[in-house]
């Protein structure tokens, strides 16, 4: 988790503005903000899968996956937390997680069992609407059924896992993609940590056959990941496993934003480690904060120094 230390050095600045016959004396204070890089980032993974008639042999090489899946994840010493909801959206538990418990973590008893029984979502839904069902599981309506799976200082990774491409137009009318990518933009915004949707879908543009019958291509699905930076393959192939280790590769998102508490009045001092920055990060206006081209190791100490008028 990201710490902040904010502290007012010793020993004022003052600067004489001079206006005509006036001197204006502009007392500053020096302020050095300290953060601390995520030792293990955290990851929020919202599994949509589909629950149409024709998905049940593809939610058991999901579950099956799911060993692979976490230790990719362990490996890369993220902090996960993982819910799953279904592309029905007429139900009453649209866009609500499934499975007890509902947010599967590390720590969870037999957290493999849980995902399996949590992937098992039955196969009487009536139409793959994913793109809806994510608008529902993050929405602010949704937020004490789903809650605790949303964390302010965890990128997001949504995976949908279908034979179908999108029908979600009764929800979101013809933009779907459009309105998915600015729900994706919007959360990345409000964490400054990257959000991203993956996919298991039928090839595209020509779908494809697999061992459980017929996928038609996921359009829509592959064009929202395309777009926000994730991964799309082939639901049809007979190993799950490193299609869903790649995506966990995917999901590792170290913080490369830090946010000040106050806009600089002059240009500010960064450090790594006690190592003096004076390149490879950028001073964003709204809101303020160092925006690093490439984010800092884990456990690394940040140093922010700079100058602010005093009150």
């Amino acid at each position: 988790m990201t710490t902040l230390t904010l502290a007012l050095l010793s020993g004022c600045g003052i600067e004489n503005l001079v206006r005509g016959q006036d001197a204006v004396v502009v007392e500053s204070v020096t302020v050095e903000e300290n953060f601390l890089q995520e030792p293990h980032p955290k990851v929020d993974l919202l599994f949509v899968v589909d629950n149409t008639g024709s998905m049940a042999e593809e939610q058991a090489a999901l579950g099956a996956a799911f060993g692979s899946f976490v230790g990719a994840l362990d490996q890369l010493g993220l902090a996960w937390h993982l819910g799953v909801v279904t592309t029905e959206i007429e139900s009453e538990r649209a866009g609500l997680l499934q499975g007890e418990p509902w947010i599967i973590t590390p720590h969870s008893v037999d957290a493999e069992q849980a995902f399996v029984e949590a992937v098992s979502v039955g196969t009487e839904g009536v139409e793959e609407r994913g793109l809806g069902a994510l608008l529902l599981a993050l929405s602010d309506d949704l937020s004490e059924g789903n809650r605790g799976f949303r964390r302010q200082d965890a990128a997001l990774h949504v995976v949908v896992v279908s034979d179908g491409d999108d029908h979600s137009e009764e929800l979101l009318g013809e933009d779907a993609v459009e309105l998915a990518l600015t729900l994706l933009e919007d959360q990345a915004a409000a964490t400054g940590l990257p959000a991203q949707l993956s996919a298991l879908v039928g090839d595209v543009p020509g779908g494809c056959k697999g061992s459980s019958g017929q996928a038609f291509p996921g359009t829509l699905y592959v064009d929202v990941a395309e777009a926000s930076g994730g991964a799309w393959a082939s639901i049809c192939s007979a190993d799950l496993e490193q299609i869903v280790t790649e995506i966990g590769e995917l999901s590792a998102s170290y913080p490369s934003e830090f946010l000040l508490q106050a806009l600089p009045d002059d240009e500010p001092r960064v450090a790594v480690d006690d190592e003096r920055m004076d390149s490879g990060w950028a001073l964003q206006i709204e809101p303020p904060a160092i925006v690093f081209e490439q984010a800092p190791p884990p456990g690394a100490r940040v140093q922010v120094r700079y100058s602010l008028e005093a009150e």
